[in-house]
């Protein structure tokens, strides 16, 4: 963690009253060496006391750990409480940084909107027109309405985006270690909390992917490209795309394209809610095409190990995938 994201975790900590006495030591301590970083604090302080009077961290935490719940399969309960107190953590701060700039930047009355969903997929309208489709166990954070200059919005999960034309101002989509921007155009965001692989596929128009790793670099996709960053292997790919069956789960559709069965696995224990390992590289390379509607689960994983081989056991605590040599 960098000293950036420990200062903001600190925040976030005296914020949601989560905070150790030598936490808020190190805190003061920071605050009274940098004019900067207090004027920060105490601007979020000041939008978060007059925004969330009334116990703010029990009611941050609660609805985030209900937002991400989809997260406890793969993690030991331990690991999973440790795991909702950094995303309410990261929650708050995405909240208090949109907001907080618009508290201080425009007189135009604003409001912080959530848009989830959890066990269904939804249609949803931004303030300028743009449509966007959520997937299960997405949300979507914006400020709105826009300001004059950037329409800017946060993902968590998956979304399908049809942006508005507007050629004055910019739409930005922030996700997990990238940044979207596109003026307008449509496009489909892959971006989970707890995987390290973001994809965008893009249909129309163009978008330009800014890694927030600046070992890597920036790139133009142009329609019928997809982009993979991998933030692990410290790697942005582009490839051809489908672009005939367009972000085929708004119809139920789990579609592969040339995928690793890594990323398909994490597909997988999203859509039937349990946990999947694979246990090795040489498994979790393998790459297929393929598309399914209603098969079980053991279905699809018996079809995908015929098509290229690999073994898996079924358990009640889940599916363990082994490489068949």
């Amino acid at each position: 963690m960098s000293k950036e994201e420990k200062i903001h975790e600190l925040f976030a900590r005296a914020l949601t009253s989560e905070i150790s006495e030598k936490e808020k030591a190190t805190l003061d301590e920071t605050l009274a060496e940098s004019e900067r970083l207090k004027k920060r604090f105490n601007t979020l302080d000041e939008f978060w006391n007059r925004c969330h009077p009334q116990k703010p961290s029990h009611h941050i935490i609660e609805k985030t750990d209900e937002k991400l719940a989809f997260t406890y399969r793969s993690k030991s309960r331990s690991f999973t409480n440790y795991f909702f107190r950094i995303a309410a953590i990261a929650l708050v701060l995405i909240s208090l940084g949109f907001a907080a700039f618009h508290f201080l930047q425009t007189p135009v009355q604003t409001e912080l909107r959530e848009y989830h969903t959890k066990g269904e997929i939804k249609e949803i309208e931004l303030s300028d027109g743009t449509r966007v489709w959520l997937n299960s166990g997405s949300y979507l954070l914006a400020v709105e309405p826009f300001d004059d200059d950037m329409r800017q919005v946060r993902l968590y999960g998956e979304a399908y985006f049809e942006v508005s034309q507007d050629a004055g101002r910019p739409f930005v989509v922030h996700s997990p270690g990238l940044k979207t921007e596109v003026l307008g155009t449509t496009f489909n965001i892959n971006s989970w909390p707890n995987n390290l692989l973001t994809e965008v596929n893009l249909y129309e128009g163009s978008v330009k992917l800014t890694p927030e790793d600046e070992s890597i670099q920036s790139v133009m996709l142009s329609p019928g490209q997809r982009a993979q960053l991998n933030q692990e292997r410290r790697e942005l790919n582009v490839s051809d795309s489908d672009t005939e069956n367009q972000a085929a789960w708004r119809n139920g559709i789990t579609a592969f394209y040339n995928d690793e069965l890594f990323h398909i696995a994490s597909a997988l224990e999203r859509k039937f809610e349990t946990r999947i390992l694979v246990a090795d590289e040489q498994a979790g390379m393998l790459k297929y095409t393929a598309e399914f509607s209603d098969e079980p689960l053991e279905k699809i994983l018996l079809l995908l190990s015929e098509a290229k081989a690999f073994n898996y056991n079924m358990t009640e605590q889940g599916v363990l995938i082994r490489s068949a040599n």
